[in-house]
């Protein structure tokens, strides 16, 4: 997940559901003037910069989009960066990083990262002491990872590649672990909701160039093998039962479960 302008060309879905959540939560929350505001796992930034700034822009002081990927980052920064609007590098799941920003922030959002984070305990009290007082999280994230899910029916020959991602997490929480976690790290949950869901892409392609854009497996691989393996994921997309493909109209549906949290430092 280091190329911008290939996650740029295939994260409609993610898009959507964040424009959805928004339209949802946003006004839930209570808003002050001159806010300070986190938006974390930005990656190239155009949804910090397309769907959340503008909901923001009369409301902020500043909005700060973080993500571990420098790559990401300095597209975002060169792309999007304003008065209002700036880019860094920050890793949540290092706490001391995240402690120069103590009782720094109104609010965070966090949109379809946190299924990456391998520690979510402790990345979550990060968040937490991120917060000031009163201050409002909205984390949106995949459940289960489905990437996580197809490496489990990957044939031998791709898992010596598979163990060499370390940034993964391959630990699967619950919505009642999740609820815990939450609570212990300081939290008081206002909603939390999860179920599975189903999004409809045009085509296989599609679908197919979406789990492309956040495989690092690619990363690892040599070249002459990513043909191979795209076709192997192909096959163990449907041997997972995670899509089908209408016979009719060609479009792909694709299934996951989404959690959305909304919760309070008091």
């Amino acid at each position: 997940m280091h190329c911008p302008e290939q996650y740029l060309k295939n994260n409609d879905m993610q898009r959507k559901d964040v424009e959805n959540i928004l339209n949802v939560y946003f006004k839930k929350m209570v808003w002050k003037s001159n806010e300070i505001v986190l938006d974390i796992g930005c990656g190239p930034g155009d949804i910090t910069s397309d769907i959340l700034y503008p909901l923001l822009k009369d409301k902020i002081n500043q909005l700060v989009g973080v993500d571990k990927s420098i790559e990401m980052v300095e597209h975002a920064k060169k792309t999007y960066g304003c008065s209002k609007m700036d880019f860094k590098v920050l890793d949540i799941g290092n706490a001391n990083d995240c402690s120069f920003y103590s009782n720094k922030f109104n609010k965070i959002f966090s949109f379809y990262c946190f299924h990456w984070v391998q520690n979510k305990v402790d990345s979550l009290r990060s968040m937490n002491l991120m917060l000031k007082s009163g201050g409002e999280l909205l984390l949106n994230y995949l459940l289960i990872t489905p990437l996580v899910e197809l490496y489990k029916f990957m044939d031998t020959e791709w898992q010596k590649y598979i163990k060499d991602i370390k940034q993964m997490s391959y630990v699967s929480y619950s919505k009642d672990d999740m609820r815990e976690i939450i609570t212990k790290a300081g939290f008081r949950i206002i909603n939390l909701e999860s179920s599975v869901k189903q999004y409809t892409f045009p085509d296989l392609s599609t679908i197919l160039n979406t789990l492309k854009a956040v495989d690092e497996l690619y990363n690892y691989l040599p070249e002459h093998l990513h043909d191979r393996y795209a076709a192997h994921v192909k096959e163990k997309l449907f041997e997972a039962q995670m899509v089908k493909v209408c016979p009719i109209t060609g479009n792909a549906i694709f299934m996951c479960v989404p959690i959305t949290v909304h919760a309070i430092k008091d």
